[in-house]
């Protein structure tokens, strides 16, 4: 388990990857800090919504799910990181 808050972490995932959809992230999120369930799920994808209003992230792809992931209809996001995010990384990595 890691040492990172959980928000932390989701940019760590996409800035390792390059990029993600919002399940694979979360899969991953889940993976590493033991959690499950909805409240954590759409924590994480308002965390997502949240960097991508703060210009970390950018949305590459939509797909509508087809209830496999979340709930049949939901949108589903790819991410990746934008060239703010990775420079806004890379600064606090050097810190």
């Amino acid at each position: 388990m890691t040492t990172l808050p959980m928000k932390t972490r989701l940019v760590q995932i996409l800035y390792e990857n390059g990029e993600g959809w919002d399940y694979e992230l979360i899969s991953k999120l889940f993976a590493e800090y033991g959690k499950s369930g909805d409240y954590w799920k759409w924590m994480a994808r308002f965390w997502m919504t949240e960097l991508t209003a703060g210009g970390i992230f950018t949305v590459k792809d939509v797909a509508a799910d087809d209830g496999s992931h979340f709930a049949s209809g939901k949108v589903l996001y790819q991410y990746e990181m934008s060239d703010f995010g990775k420079a806004r990384v890379k600064e606090l990595l050097e810190a």
